[in-house]
């Protein structure tokens, strides 16, 4: 391993060992370890929920979004468990005019034609809800929503509201270290 690496190792476990504040909302950090084994190109943040510890999303598919810089369409979002802090999955959007998002209680993905709202309960990770607008071959509107694991019609305004929860979603900006990886709502 290189002197550089080396350095930046050990500046990545300090900070790593840094975060108290930033892995649980009260005591010891639980997610030292999995910060410090991130790879050169992952980002991380932590996202201030309505959970008992705070939820950790790692991505290494950044992108500056304009006013929001390093935002993503991709993450892996760990969990802190009874067992130890776990990978629950991925949430994926599509393109980078809908970067992730969360609010208190969800982390939003987002597309041209759906939205879907993510939840984490007892340690899992689940879509709450997904909505779908798709076009038939003369051009005409259909809406599905997923809820459960079920799929069943939607309406319009179904879908116009779960794009009204993900604009009012705060994004999720990442952070390569410790500086800037906490992400809370902004309150007005």
């Amino acid at each position: 391993m290189s002197k550089r690496k080396k350095i930046c190792m050990i500046g990545l476990i300090a900070a790593a060992l840094c975060l108290t504040a930033c892995g649980q909302k009260q005591g010891e950090n639980p997610y030292g370890n999995t910060v410090a084994a991130l790879g050169d190109e992952d980002a991380y943040a932590f996202l201030v929920m309505d959970c008992p510890y705070n939820v950790m999303v790692t991505s290494d598919l950044l992108y500056n979004e304009g006013t929001e810089s390093q935002a993503a369409i991709c993450c892996d979002v760990y969990y802190n468990t009874e067992d130890g802090v776990k990978n629950l999955g991925t949430v994926m959007g599509e393109g980078t005019a809908y970067p992730l998002a969360f609010s208190e209680v969800g982390i939003f993905a987002a597309s041209g034609h759906s939205v879907e709202k993510y939840v984490i309960s007892e340690g899992t990770l689940s879509m709450a809800k997904g909505v779908y607008e798709r076009f038939d071959s003369a051009g005409n509107e259909t809406y599905t929503a997923a809820i459960g694991g079920t799929e069943m019609e939607s309406t319009e305004s179904e879908y116009q509201e779960m794009l009204e929860q993900y604009a009012a979603a705060q994004i999720i900006h990442f952070s390569y270290g410790a500086d800037g990886c906490v992400n809370e709502i902004m309150k007005p």
